[in-house]
């Protein structure tokens, strides 16, 4: 068996294949989002785009709620 990972606690970058997959939606249907300006878009390093675990965590906790003003104070 595996050891189970406390992700609330760590601060750390997540890609888009793992934020769309910790949604459950497509990369494509994250994308639209963004779009949409439901998620905020992407911080860069280079060429990969990711955002940080508070933010996606705060996302995955109020889906529908405007997670923008929430953390860009």
């Amino acid at each position: 068996m595996g050891a189970a990972i406390d992700l609330t606690n760590v601060e750390r970058r997540i890609s888009t294949g793992e934020f769309a997959l910790r949604m459950n939606i497509s990369e494509k249907e994250l994308y639209s989002r963004i779009k949409d300006g439901r998620i905020k878009t992407p911080s860069k390093d280079g060429r990969k785009n990711y955002w940080l675990n508070s933010y996606v965590l705060e996302c995955i906790v109020n889906p529908d709620g405007d997670n923008m003003d929430t953390l860009n104070a």
